[in-house]
């Protein structure tokens, strides 16, 4: 009926010896299977194209992936998600934000996909479409914008994100990159 209170510890701790091996085991297998892979990459100002993507690289993982070199904050500050309108060359129109206003932006593209266009290119519905025409979501283009911030980070204070549009606006690309002001 009722086991002596020696006896339920007796159990208990046969239990809890048997999880903490297994665990051990398990973390000793992980290690050896992650032992044959390269070390992850990181956000660089170096060797890396600034050529506008869809995407950001297989490798990176927000928040995970570290800088090159030196840290830096990856503060968020939400500040305003509301990206600045500039043309470059004359006639092709972007639109660009500060680091930390970009993750803000990622932020609210996770939260409200048909939405968070409003802030970046002032048009939510042309925004949404052209960027699930690519095949594109919303965890896709989040993680773009935040790799993206992490490079405009790691180059320095004076670097944006931007979103690039081809041939005078039309048609929007849904891609991304870092500008130097």
């Amino acid at each position: 009926m009722f086991k002596p209170v020696a006896s339920r510890w007796s159990t208990l701790r046969a239990v809890l010896t048997g999880v903490a091996v297994t665990s051990a085991v398990a973390a000793v297998l992980a290690s050896t299977a992650l032992a044959g892979r390269p070390k992850p990459s990181c956000v660089s100002t170096q060797g890396l194209s600034n050529q506008p993507t869809t995407e950001a690289p297989s490798w990176y993982q927000p928040g995970v992936t570290q800088f090159c070199g030196e840290t830096t904050d990856r503060t968020v500050e939400p500040m305003t998600a509301y990206w600045v309108y500039y043309e470059d060359p004359p006639g092709y129109p972007h639109f660009r934000t500060t680091p930390a206003n970009a993750d803000y932006s990622a932020n609210d593209c996770v939260n409200s996909y048909t939405t968070c266009g409003t802030q970046i290119i002032g048009d939510a519905q042309f925004f949404y479409e052209s960027c699930t025409a690519a095949g594109l979501s919303a965890s896709t283009v989040a993680t773009n914008i935040r790799y993206w911030a992490d490079r405009a980070r790691a180059n320095g204070t004076n670097w944006r994100v931007y979103t690039y549009e081809e041939g005078g606006g039309y048609p929007y690309a849904c891609k991304f990159s870092v500008v130097a002001l």
